[in-house]
């Protein structure tokens, strides 16, 4: 056993003095100019000290005025500790805050660049069977093709990156140091210091044709995300699906927004959904109608094994819908999703499209790309039987449970342009709202859409040549804001323009050409002016580029990548311009047992 320690006394031990107090007077003596005090506790304690002054007792005097002082110092505690409970203390009577500890930041490793590139449209395998060879619906001139494109670093070192099939791991084109014959060594392209992007040059790869989902895959660089991008293009001249289709190749996620989608006669939705990770993904489907949610048996639990597509025919659950939107949500494995949406008039084509994910729901949504043709031929067009829907619409889901005031504006290369009613439309909860674009006049639009409640937009746009003929159809989606480093891989064999759009504010924006040899083009600097959309033909940037990386400063800019067929074809398609690459990644690491 240890020692008893001896205890303290409790008597007046030594005063510690506060910071900026008086020197405190010994009991019994008024501190000069001290005002009389008024508190009921002082005035016993006075009363106290002047009864032991005159009983002449000393020690029977200090034991009461420490018994009173003591029992006043309570009262001054008990009133200090109520204060602090009600937020009543100011801050001059707390002293200075402890310091916090900073938590420490783990850095996160940069992952490979990857991006799911869809399958090549097709006809539901029903549609071919036993089909008319006369009348066949299947394409003797359909060609799908990926085109990708990776960025080196400032040192123009180029890390290994590739096309593959999904769940496979043969490579289908190779751009970097995969393989000797398809290594960019042998025939680097000279780098530059003059194209604002010192020493930089790119990895190319154009044309690679493929029959099944593919996958981009681009190493780390220098512990960074690589700026990369990939575009699938599909075309036909003949068949049930003639047309032209393309689309920015998806990086997986675990919960997106498809709109643009119709399942009434003559209309057919596909949606595929494919799985490049190595876990299993559960997949949940919400459904959106003209007249509000849609609820159907097989929405919940669909499984996507890894390396593997599944296809979901939106008739089944959304049969005859003018207006279809999906929400998807994967709980596993991240998942990539398109809407392929074709029509059919009889025995006349009506368009092909890959519908891609539109920006996540939220108060304000911007749809740039939104092409109206000339509005004789168009009207020409729509007053044909079974040609209503050959019409310009803006799409608009509101998912929750109430309605949404829309306060819509048309941004076009002279400023803004009005809409009929001022663009004020009431968008009824959870369902899938029309806006007719028809009023338009000729020219590329960006709008933008404000609300009340969260909100997803997206437009439909449709081309077409001359009465009779085929038309084409395009889904142009709610784009995110352009940054640093947004790169856009341009397909083969097609007219491509970019079009941009500043609602708000003035606007920069850097495109930097990228050759089919890697090698990267002058900068050319583009002024948008608030209110506006701009129209920029990539020919105009650089002899015919493979690729553009983007860069856009200023107030707020949106863009989106329009592509059409050459020679009078009405073939149309529109992609939104992929975001942009990331910096690095840490998180917050929390030590405790």
């Amino acid at each position: 056993m240890g020692r008893k320690r001896k205890p303290e006394p409790t008597g007046g031990g030594p005063k510690v003095p506060v910071q900026g107090s008086s020197p405190q007077p010994e009991a019994g003596a008024a501190a000069p100019g001290a005002a009389v005090p008024e508190s009921a506790d002082a005035a016993v304690a006075a009363r106290a000290v002047a009864r032991d002054k005159a009983a002449g007792g000393g020690s029977r005097r200090r034991s009461r005025v420490g018994t009173v002082a003591g029992a006043a110092t309570g009262v001054l505690l008990l009133a200090a500790t109520a204060a602090v409970a009600s937020g009543a203390v100011t801050d001059t009577l707390v002293g200075p805050a402890a310091s916090e500890l900073p938590v420490p930041a783990a850095a996160v490793p940069a992952g490979d660049y990857t991006a799911v590139c869809p399958a090549p449209p097709r006809l539901l395998q029903s549609a071919v069977e036993g089909a008319d060879p006369e009348f066949s619906p299947a394409s003797a001139t359909a060609r799908t093709t990926v085109s990708a494109m990776v960025l080196s670093d400032l040192s123009a070192t180029l890390t290994g990156s590739g096309l593959l099939p999904v769940g496979g791991t043969a490579p289908l084109a190779l751009i970097q140091e995969f393989a000797p014959e398809a290594s960019l060594a042998t025939d680097a392209p000279a780098s530059s210091g003059a194209d604002g992007l010192t020493n930089r040059i790119a990895g190319v790869s154009r044309g690679t044709a493929v029959d099944a989902p593919s996958l981009f895959r681009a190493q780390p660089q220098g512990g960074l995300t690589p700026v990369a991008a990939a575009t699938t293009t599909y075309t036909a001249a003949d068949g049930d699906l003639r047309g032209l289709a393309a689309t920015a190749c998806q990086v997986p996620s675990s919960d997106f927004w498809l709109l643009g989608a119709s399942t009434t006669v003559g209309q057919s939705s596909i949606l595929t959904l494919t799985n490049p990770t190595g876990t299993p993904a559960t997949v949940t489907l919400e459904l959106y109608g003209q007249d509000g949610p849609i609820e159907a048996a097989g929405t919940r639990g669909q499984l996507v094994a890894p390396g593997a597509s599944r296809q979901i025919v939106l008739a089944g659950p959304a049969g005859n819908q003018d207006r279809v939107a999906v929400r998807v949500r994967s709980d596993g494995g991240r998942i990539t999703g398109v809407i392929q949406q074709s029509v059919l008039r009889g025995l006349t084509p009506g368009g092909v499209e890959l519908l891609s994910p539109s920006l996540a729901a939220g108060l304000t949504q911007v749809v740039p790309g939104v092409v109206v043709q000339d509005a004789a031929t168009a009207q020409r067009i729509r007053e044909q039987e079974g040609y209503g829907s050959a019409s310009p619409e803006l799409h608009v889901l509101v998912p929750g449970s109430n309605d949404a005031v829309l306060d819509i504006r048309v941004f076009g290369a002279g400023g803004e342009v009005e809409l009929p009613g001022g663009g004020v439309v009431t968008a009824a909860a959870g369902g899938v709202t029309a806006v007719p674009l028809a009023s338009l006049p000729e020219g590329n639009y960006t709008i933008a859409i404000t609300s009340d409640v969260s909100i997803v937009a997206s437009a439909r746009v449709t081309r077409g040549i001359s009465t009779g003929e085929p038309v084409d159809l395009a889904g142009a989606p709610a784009a995110v804001r352009l940054g640093s480093d947004h790169a856009v891989a341009l397909a083969e064999g097609v007219d491509t323009s970019l079009v941009l759009g500043a609602p708000g504010g003035r606007g920069e924006v850097t495109l930097t050409p990228v050759g089919a040899d890697g090698a990267l083009g002058a900068p050319v600097v583009i002024g948008i002016a608030g209110g506006t959309s701009v129209t920029v033909p990539t020919s105009s940037i650089g002899s015919a580029p493979a690729a553009v990386v983007i860069n856009a400063t200023g107030d707020p800019v949106y863009g989106a990548q329009v592509m059409t067929l050459p020679g009078g074809s009405a073939g149309i398609s529109v992609s939104g311009i992929p975001a942009g690459a990331t910096g690095p990644l840490s998180i917050p690491v929390e030590l405790r047992y």
